[in-house]
């Protein structure tokens, strides 16, 4: 992730990966979507091989590795397709269902949408408010009468081939398509290890080719075959520089814990 990158996200609380697919990858999964049908979109682990490998393509795992931290998993992964005349979905916080959490500071969860179909402003274009994943939990969504009436939103396009990272506090809703054509996408939720995920139940051919790597074995909440760390706080991806995840933040050793003043470690885990 670079500098630029995290920025970008931190600042208004989104980053769009421009042509983070292939055409051969776009291609491929097109095809498996259709595959897949209506009645297994909250299925794709046990559809196609391909919505497998996706959940650590190289263009994204880096960065959503480096904002959620070495313990990341997959929450819940499925495909959606927004028909013509959809209605949207109003404006929320997907992580306001987690109490106890100041979620302003933290990375609970991220959402990542890997794009199948262009998306235009009238075609169920993502709609945000910049910066609100550091507004107060306290405050309230005003109500509106349009979605797009929200002060200050405004309208994200991402193009087919995109993937859009959006913080999970953030302020979001989905405007309705009042185009004639539908718009596909693939949701990627990535959460912590130690959090509850929401997976479906893997069948033996979808678990063997979730196990084939360390990588995947973690994101998918496997038997870890390729490590020796089983407890929550010891996971780490293989191929990443270590992460304590973003906002990046620094702590004493727990021994200069009140005594006196220590100048905190360059390590966000304190193993410097």
């Amino acid at each position: 992730m670079t500098n630029e990158q995290q920025a970008e996200y931190e600042g208004p609380g989104w980053l769009l990966i421009k042509q983070c697919l292939s055409a051969t990858e776009l291609s491929d999964l097109r095809s498996a979507f259709e595959q897949a049908g209506e009645n297994s979109l909250d299925d794709l682990p046990n559809s196609h091989d391909a919505f497998i490998h996706l959940a650590a393509h190289p263009n994204a795992l880096p960065i959503l590795h480096r904002i959620i931290g070495d313990n990341i998993q997959l929450h819940s992964l499925w495909g959606v397709r927004c028909r013509p005349g959809e209605v949207g979905i109003g404006w929320k916080r997907e992580v306001a269902g987690i109490l106890g959490i100041d979620h302003p500071n933290s990375n609970m969860m991220v959402q990542a949408l890997f794009y199948l179909d262009d998306v235009s402003e009238d075609s169920g274009a993502v709609l945000a408010v910049p910066g609100s994943q550091r507004f107060k939990n306290a405050l309230p969504i005003p109500e509106t009468s349009r979605y797009e009436d929200m002060p200050h939103s405004v309208s994200i396009m991402p193009q087919m081939g995109d993937a859009l990272i959006l913080h999970g506090n953030l302020w979001q809703a989905r405007a309705d398509n009042r185009s004639n054509r539908s718009i596909r996408w693939l949701r990627y939720d990535y959460i912590h290890c130690w959090m509850r995920h929401a997976l479906p139940k893997l069948s033996a051919h979808a678990e063997e080719v979730a196990s084939k790597t360390h990588n995947l074995s973690q994101l998918f909440a496997t038997s870890l075959p390729h490590t020796n760390s089983s407890g929550y706080w010891g996971r780490e991806l293989e191929g990443f520089p270590r992460s304590g995840g973003l906002p990046a933040r620094k702590f004493s050793n727990l021994c200069v814990v009140g005594r006196e003043h220590q100048a905190n470690s360059s390590d966000p885990l304190g193993k410097s």
